[in-house]
């Protein structure tokens, strides 16, 4: 050996290491103390190393072979074993709440916490209590397409309310291009220019579920600046789901007809719905609806309800008959969605066929005065049906069967969008308090429009054109205007339109066209929802 050797060497003869510790200890010193054993002690040692070590690499290749060892085999055993541990965690906290907790129980807690030692021993303590934290109690609040307000644990009390809103805000401007005009009874009545800022819409609605999910409710307010600035309730009803694919609706909501008409005024593509469909389309009433589906492609909805039109109107003013409508539409490509124009610009088109069908019997008091809820219909001209001298002289209709048919068509495609719709109307059975010189009247019309985004989900480009037809006149209307979308939502927007009206049949306040109106109209609108 070369060089003086270490006192921890010289130490093994003295049987004791009474400085060599083993911080101090390393395998330069252990290699030296080694040397300075006997020959055959250290032969002694080499050989039992060899053998232990021999014996460990014969043990460990064959668990690994036999896949006891490999990871792919322990890491399922151990997620089997935690799944089962679980269970039985789960299985202890509902008998503990239900405050039934039996004596085999207990064992089987016991078991479990031996199984928890046998995982992971280090973590596991004598006499541990498991405290489960209660279930959430209360309600809370936050915004998912409106406000909505639900409790924390729906399984205990069912309920959910959720607030939306929205409103327009418009300036139309009419430039009269006649005087008067004169109506099938022989009155002649003014052409008034106009120039105002309205509230056309100010919407609040509530919706949600009570007592049961499948027990849904819908209550819509509106309020406005065309008549008193009051306040009306719009729609109120309950409805209970039946399955999926079916559901009842009992209250007062639009009577299911004219497809424009049933999409709602928030997603027209100009400031407001056509001349047509105005004229034509029924209203809301009370009664009971049915919606349903077969399969993913038909939609379809029924009702019997009070009238055609008997929106805000006291039961006094309300004949005994009931109304009866349907309708119903196919998407053969895909779901179409509630927006008339491509807003999404669709890869693929995108197209809707439906049709509509009402039966409403019209009838009189017992002194043969019409009553209020046939006030609404109009011969084409724009005279009122029970307008005195509308179809004889000195001879008033207050009586009448309606009959109503209408065919809709919406395609749209990589921005570009189309629709249409065509309306007929019969009036028959015709009875007044006089002889009348006809029994029936028909009325017939139509409305086309399409569009463009120029900008993607920004702005769009949209011309329409639509008319009104029957046995006593006709009038028609162009129109042509823009939506800005700043941004780049359907829920703001402004919208600028200019429409050219020729003797237009319809009196509706909500879209500033009033019967008699020949002239240009220009519309400004501001659009906001929530």
């Amino acid at each position: 050996m070369i060089g003086k050797p270490c006192d921890h060497a010289a130490k093994l003869r003295g049987q004791a290491f009474p400085q060599c510790t083993l911080d101090s200890l390393n395998l330069h010193c252990l290699f030296d103390g080694l040397l300075e054993l006997p020959v055959a002690s250290r032969l002694i040692l080499i050989l039992v190393c060899v053998v232990f070590g021999e014996t460990l690499w014969t043990k460990g290749t064959e668990l690994y072979s036999n896949g006891g060892g490999s990871p792919e085999n322990l890491v399922p055993a151990h997620d089997a074993e935690i799944v089962r541990i679980q269970q039985e965690l789960d299985c202890l906290k509902s008998q503990m709440q239900a405050g039934t907790f039996p004596e085999t129980a207990r064992k089987q807690g016991e078991k479990t916490s031996a199984l928890l030692a046998n995982y992971a021993p280090t973590i596991v303590q004598e006499n541990a209590v498991v405290e489960f934290l209660p279930e959430p109690t209360g309600y809370r609040a936050f915004y998912k397409r409106g406000f909505v307000f639900e409790p924390s644990n729906k399984r205990k009390t069912p309920f959910q309310l959720t607030i939306n809103s929205w409103i327009q805000f418009r300036h139309h401007a009419f430039t009269r291009t006649v005087d008067s005009w004169t109506d099938n009874a022989g009155i002649t009545r003014p052409v008034q220019n106009r120039n105002a800022f309205d509230i056309e819409r100010a919407r609040l609605s509530f919706r949600g579920f009570a007592i049961d999910p499948r027990l849904t409710y819908f209550l819509q307010l509106d309020g406005d600046t065309d008549g008193s600035h009051g306040v009306d309730f719009f729609d109120f009803w309950w409805s209970w789901e039946v399955s999926d694919a079916f559901r009842i609706q009992l209250g007062k909501r639009k009577v299911p007809a004219s497809r424009q008409w049933l999409l709602g005024a928030r997603r027209t593509r100009l400031s407001d719905r056509p001349m047509a469909d105005d004229f034509f389309r029924p209203d809301r009433t009370v009664g009971i609806f049915g919606l349903g589906k077969l399969g993913d492609q038909c939609h379809y909805e029924l009702m019997v309800g009070n009238g055609y039109r008997t929106t805000n109107l006291p039961p006094a003013v309300v004949d005994d008959r009931f109304t009866f409508a349907a309708t119903s539409y196919i998407e053969p490509a895909g779901k179409f969605g509630s927006q008339l124009v491509d807003f999404d610009c669709t890869c693929n088109p995108l197209w809707q066929l439906g049709h509509s069908f009402v039966y409403s019997p019209q009838t009189s008091n017992q002194l043969a005065v019409p009553l209020g809820e046939s006030d609404f219909l109009r011969l084409a001209d724009g005279t009122r049906l029970n307008e005195t001298g509308a179809l004889a002289d000195n001879v008033t209709v207050s009586e009448f069967d309606l009959w109503f048919y209408g065919v809709d068509l919406a395609w749209k495609h990589r921005g570009w969008s189309a629709d249409s719709e065509v309306f007929f109307r019969w009036i028959e059975n015709l009875r007044g308090d006089g002889p009348l010189p006809i029994n029936s009247v028909f009325q017939h019309g139509l409305y086309v429009e399409g569009g463009k985004f120029l900008i993607e989900r920004t702005f769009d480009v949209n011309f329409r054109y639509s008319y009104v037809n029957g046995d006593f006149g006709n009038g028609s209307e162009f129109a042509g205007g823009v939506n800005w979308y700043p941004l780049s939502k359907p829920t703001l927007k402004f919208t600028f339109d200019v429409t050219r009206l020729n003797r237009s049949p319809l009196q509706n306040r909500s879209t500033d066209i009033l019967v008699g109106d020949s002239g240009v109209l220009f519309r400004s609108q501001f659009q906001a929802e929530f």
